[in-house]
């Protein structure tokens, strides 16, 4: 699908999910984990994980492949079975990023083809050149057994999140969009998502960080405010809590990567 934004809000669904970005870039969220996509990744999404991709405002559009698999039928395929168990014991998800050239086309023909037995083969050719590449594995949610609450407000959430996270965001201004109390909002988000607001914010804010550090010249300071810090010392100390480093020692990791 090609389009100007991502419209499908926060669900979850029995089958696999595989998301191949072609074009764009934005915001991913995966059960508890909110990070960055930009063109080139391939997503793949465990069973029943709740998720929702959010793309940048300053993108003027999306390109996307997307195909859900039944479970069952996967786990017929033994070249499958080690990414399978990979999630079943450690997370919600696996982003493969930087894929060779032959890997980005097998993705888009493997979306494009309507023939199933074509399309068997391209995953089978695909799968085994996916075990080949890194893959970064998409946390386990904290809270396995939480049940989506709320879609359409965590749909709310998210988008005004997403339009106004350089700004200070006030509770009240936050519960009021989705009609509720401030204190029944905190009890309400906590458990639809595992952790508190505030924490999800400053995961927010550092991922929007962390894509600044990679592919900008701003200094550190000017990233802090740039994604809504009220000071540089709060801004390292979260970045810190959240990534196990500095902002500095981050950014020497991108440069020797």
């Amino acid at each position: 699908m090609e389009q100007q934004a991502f419209t499908a809000y926060w669900h979850y669904h029995p089958e696999v999910e595989l998301t191949y970005i072609a074009k764009g870039r934005g915001l991913r969220f995966v059960g508890d984990e909110v990070s960055t996509f930009e063109e080139g990744d391939f997503i793949w999404v465990a069973p029943n994980v709740p998720h929702q991709w959010v793309s940048s405002k300053e993108v003027e559009e999306v390109e996307a492949y997307v195909i859900q698999i039944d479970i069952q039928k996967l786990n017929q395929i033994p070249e499958i079975k080690s990414l399978l168990d990979l999630l079943d014991q450690n997370g919600s998800g696996l982003n493969f990023t930087a894929l060779k050239t032959k890997l980005k086309l097998n993705c888009i023909s493997l979306f494009q083809e309507d023939s199933n037995p074509k399309q068997l083969l391209i995953l089978l050719d695909l799968i085994h050149q996916l075990g080949k590449c890194k893959a970064e594995v998409i946390p386990m949610m904290k809270n396995s057994t939480q049940q989506i609450v709320g879609n359409e407000r965590l749909d709310i959430i998210h988008r005004f999140i997403f339009e106004n996270y350089q700004q200070q965001i006030e509770l009240d201004t936050l519960s009021t969009k989705v009609n509720m109390t401030k204190t029944s909002f905190c009890r309400w988000f906590k458990q639809a998502k595992g952790i508190s607001f505030v924490t999800y914010l400053h995961q927010f804010r550092i991922e929007q960080a962390c894509h600044l550090l990679k592919n900008s010249t701003l200094t550190k300071s000017q990233i802090a405010y740039e994604v809504g810090f009220d000071s540089i010392s709060q801004f390292n100390r979260t970045f810190k809590k959240i990534k196990g480093v500095s902002p500095s020692e981050f950014s020497k990791k991108i440069s020797l990567s």
